[in-house]
């Protein structure tokens, strides 16, 4: 649970796991990254800000998200 830590906790387990799924509230939780290399190939990383005990917008690292392609590329 995020909001049990502060946010140097929270971003040195994302960057010392490499991929971690963190609950940010009681009833909401993601998976949190510490870069690309830990997303699928159709992948990018988008960072990613969790409220902590410290902390009201404490960067953790990143999420993955589907990489969007336009039409005509």
């Amino acid at each position: 649970m995020t909001q049990a830590m502060s946010c140097n906790e929270a971003a040195g387990l994302v960057r010392s796991q490499g991929a971690v799924v963190l609950h940010t509230s009681p009833t909401t939780y993601d998976r949190y990254v510490s870069g690309p290399g830990m997303c699928l190939l159709d992948q990018t990383t988008e960072p990613a800000w969790v409220r902590t005990a410290d902390s009201t917008q404490c960067f953790v690292g990143y999420r993955c998200r589907a990489i969007e392609l336009e039409i005509g590329q």
